[in-house]
């Protein structure tokens, strides 16, 4: 089974000044009406379901991303706990979906 990870984290810190704290880049729309995030999720279609996506995203941002990719299920949108790069974004998107595949006690 395939699954992807979107990355959606950030401060807002690298895009000012379009790009803000309280609506970081990948909440952004720069081309069109869909937002940066939206166009993301947009070319994973046809190549998996979206019970296959999962979004890594800030705490502060799950309720933005709840409401801009509602066909993505609330328990495929993981918070982190706090933000550390890229590299722990990829950890822990990989946790998530071994639990996924591999549920505890199985």
């Amino acid at each position: 089974m395939f699954y992807a990870v979107i990355m959606a984290g950030g401060a807002g810190e690298r895009f000012w000044p379009l790009s803000r704290r309280d609506r970081p880049k990948q909440f952004l729309s720069l081309v069109g009406e869909r937002t940066m995030l939206q166009l993301t999720f947009d070319r994973l279609e046809g190549l998996l379901p979206p019970e296959n996506v999962l979004v890594i995203t800030g705490v502060s941002y799950i309720e933005t991303v709840r409401q801009q990719l509602p066909e993505i299920p609330p328990e495929n949108i993981v918070a982190e706990p706090c933000g550390r790069d890229t590299a722990a974004a990829v950890g822990l998107g990989a946790l998530h979906v071994m639990c996924k595949e591999h549920p505890p006690g199985d």
